[in-house]
């Protein structure tokens, strides 16, 4: 009976969550930037989408496909997600430490991670589908731990190839599981058996057709990697090497993980919590290679940027780890406790975005693109509109679904199959003179009161 309430408790915090979440994309007037990319990008299903792999974009296609090219699909989706990794931590925990208890405490200790409470929470997409898949991948391990079986190794490599194609840091969980295999025999065991054959084959057979997308004729891999190049700051290094890559990549790591290193320390000064020997098993031993390798990584390529929420992913399932060197005074109490701090942080996220707006604290997503999809529709109504990024042509096509909306930065969409006789570009501050003289202009737009002009052709 106390398992299933203890399940119960979960199921209804991911339930909460999912409502809030959904809850929460009514009271904003514009679309966060995620969720402006999903709804231009869906316009589409194809093999790859801009910098990032095309599964999260073919669920949201389908999910516009039953509800509709509206706020609702946007949210649902993410509040899957977000539900679905608390629902897979705790199953993963469980497996794991055999305790529901210490395992409720893990899928509690999420709410002291702020990127996740937060960024995830309110708009990231990618990165929650790989949150889940990640945890999942961990949870596929612990299965063939305890049973090497056929069907434990297609299940492996189904979440392999929905990893790959979710996010593409997707592959330094790989690399870690990889080397860990050849620290660890447990792992050993698993890597180099046989039916490992049927994970490697379904995963290829799953992420093949965006591979050749990727690295094919069209070269969108060089696109790729001026991305990446952008998002790690190389362009910013120096001549030289330096070690201030692992300061950076340290300083994302204490803030993604400081608030549970302030309740663990706490807890320990205080007697309630103190920690259980502990030996090196093939979990731990992953970890220390994914913090190593991610450290690596960085140094090498001399990163000047690193994000906590690139981090979130790939760290997230340690939360059981963590749990699992501890050891509590007074469980009932700590989860007790657990449950309402999540509850009351929940609450405050879905009023904070109204509260925001009451108190005129500036937020772009209290500017809606009405002003510019009216006047389109009223002045254009023949023309092609090309909007000049995809936040911009995901929330005016929010407003008019109808229409196929073409975004200037869009890298991988073929324009010309998309030509129209008749364009209207708009450009945002433009920095060049153009040929022509606009036809018309929308000045002071947004939060950041920018000039937007009409261009013709």
């Amino acid at each position: 009976m106390g398992k299933n309430v203890s399940l119960n408790k979960i199921a209804v915090l991911a339930l909460l969550s999912f409502l809030a979440i959904t809850l929460i994309t009514f009271f904003k007037s514009a679309l966060e930037l995620e969720d402006a990319e999903q709804a231009y990008y869906s316009q589409w299903l194809r093999w790859g989408y801009d910098d990032q792999p095309p599964f999260y974009t073919w669920l949201q296609y389908g999910f516009n496909t039953i509800f509709g090219v509206g706020k609702i699909s946007f949210s649902i989706l993410r509040g899957i997600l977000f539900a679905g990794t608390l629902l897979m931590l705790y199953r993963y925990s469980k497996l794991r430490i055999k305790d529901a208890d210490a395992s409720k405490l893990a899928v509690l200790a999420l709410v002291l991670i702020p990127v996740y409470i937060d960024f995830t929470f309110r708009r990231l997409s990618h990165t929650s589908l790989l949150c889940l898949s990640v945890v999942a991948s961990y949870y596929c391990i612990q299965l063939l731990m305890q049973r090497k079986s056929i069907l434990n190794y297609l299940l492996l490599g189904f979440v392999v190839g929905v990893g790959l194609l979710s996010k593409y840091n997707y592959a330094f969980f790989l690399v870690t599981f990889a080397l860990g295999s050849l620290w660890d025999k447990d792992l050993r065991a698993i890597v180099f058996n046989p039916k490992m054959l049927f994970t490697i084959l379904l995963s290829c057979l799953l992420v093949a057709p965006h591979v050749y997308w990727l690295l094919g004729p069209d070269e969108f891999q060089s696109f790729l990697t001026s991305s990446i190049e952008g998002k790690i700051g190389i362009e910013e290094v120096e001549s030289g090497f330096s070690f201030m890559p692992i300061l950076i990549y340290w300083k994302a790591l204490f803030a993604l993980l400081f608030p549970i290193l302030l309740v663990v320390g706490i807890g320990y000064f205080s007697k309630f919590i103190g920690f259980n020997k502990q030996k090196l098993h093939w979990f731990s031993k992953m970890f220390l290679v994914q913090f190593i390798g991610l450290g690596l990584f960085f140094l090498v390529f001399q990163s000047q940027k690193v994000e906590t929420r690139w981090l979130l992913p790939l760290f997230i399932p340690f939360v059981v780890l963590l749990i699992e060197t501890l050891s509590f005074k007074n469980k009932a109490t700590l989860l007790s406790v657990g449950y309402l701090v999540f509850i009351a942080v929940i609450g405050v996220q879905t009023i904070r975005t109204p509260i925001e707006k009451i108190l005129n604290i500036p937020s772009s997503v209290h500017f809606g693109f009405e002003p510019i999809a009216n006047k389109l529709n009223k002045n254009y109504d023949e023309y092609q509109w090309v909007l000049p990024n995809v936040t911009y042509a995901g929330n005016v096509r929010l407003l008019h679904p109808e229409r196929t909306i073409i975004s200037a930065d869009d890298y991988s969409l073929r324009t010309l199959e998309f030509k129209h006789k008749k364009e209207v570009e708009i450009t945002i501050n433009p920095s060049e003179v153009k040929q022509t003289t606009p036809v018309d202009s929308l000045i002071g737009f947004g939060k950041e009161k920018e000039n937007l002009y009409f261009y013709t052709d």
